[in-house]
């Protein structure tokens, strides 16, 4: 069986989204893309990736019966745009953060489980091989036990149209260092340093994140940087692992003894990874309903709305 797919949002990321599902598309799993926006303009840039572009996505699902909707929009019409879409059939996969704040999610995941919606949350770097690579390192010892993460996402990019670094990047931060500590719930965030745009929105932060056990995470986020910079290191007490996760499937593991550089033989790239899960989901060939676990996706929501929170007190002083 092969699914119907559609993508409302066609800028950056959905343009990615719907390049990812051409390829899909070429290896049989994907039947029609159908994309949607509300900027008549993409009709052309999607010209070659879907087959069809619509203004409004009433009109998209008017068209044939659609097994797995992608939200790519701004953050701040997820939560409308999910709520409507509930009350149809497709799946929905919602580019992360779920929402603007912890209260709405609770909300959404509520229905969601309420009416038996299966949905995924962007958080991608669960995708990511290195990571999932460097998580099995850990777990089978190799660098002792686990106890600082050091993530660092730059940018050279310019800030979008009223950006927020925190539900942009450090999102990606404290979901990475949950992870990896193994879904470990932290105790304290800090924001370290934080740098505004003219308008107030915050460009590039730095901050502390503390876990039971005397362990922390170190991540540094934001637009505008010299270089691109998508670097996480994991230290322990026998050694260090680094990634960059720009480079799929690489993993360097530095130990007192030797330096070792690995290779994954074979790897699909995290969004490819995603998607498969949805297919999956909508198959009935997984056991997941929502993804993360709600408890997942709430924890991040948690500890953002508390770093923009303290953002907010930082820029009152």
């Amino acid at each position: 069986m092969t699914v119907n797919v559609g993508v409302i949002g066609c800028g950056r990321w959905g343009m990615i989204h719907l390049k990812t599902l051409k390829k899909l598309k070429n290896q049989g799993l994907v039947n029609k893309i159908h994309a949607c926006d509300v900027d008549d303009s993409r009709e052309i840039k999607v010209s070659g990736l879907a087959d069809s572009f619509s203004l409004s996505w009433k009109e998209m699902l008017n068209q044939e019966p659609i097994d797995i909707i992608a939200i790519v929009t701004p953050l701040d019409t997820h939560r409308d745009l999910i709520f409507d879409l509930m009350e149809k059939e497709p799946l929905l996969l919602i580019e992360k953060p779920l929402c603007n704040s912890q209260d709405d999610a609770v909300k959404i995941l509520s229905t969601a489980q309420d009416k038996g919606k299966k949905l995924i949350v962007g958080h991608l770097l669960r995708f990511h091989q290195s990571i999932i690579d460097a998580k099995e390192l850990i777990f089978s010892g190799a660098i002792g036990e686990l106890q600082r993460i050091d993530f660092t996402r730059i940018t050279t990019r310019p800030p979008p149209q009223s950006p927020n670094v925190f539900d942009a990047f450090a999102i990606h931060g404290i979901d990475t260092a949950c992870f990896c500590f193994g879904e470990m719930d932290p105790a304290r965030i800090t924001i370290d340093y934080a740098e505004s745009d003219s308008q107030g929105n915050p460009i590039h932060a730095k901050m502390s994140v503390e876990f039971p056990g005397h362990k922390e995470a170190s991540i540094e986020v934001g637009w505008n940087g010299t270089v691109e910079s998508r670097m996480i290191s994991y230290s322990g007490n026998n050694g260090t692992i680094v990634i960059d996760t720009g480079m799929v499937g690489k993993i360097k593991v530095i130990t007192s003894n030797e330096i070792i550089e690995k290779q994954s033989e074979s790897y699909s790239l995290p969004l490819e990874r995603e998607w498969k899960l949805a297919i999956d989901m909508t198959e009935n060939n997984s056991n997941y309903k929502i993804y993360p676990e709600p408890g997942t996706v709430l924890r991040c929501m948690k500890w953002i709305d508390s770093a923009k929170e303290q953002y907010i007190e930082k820029l009152r002083i």
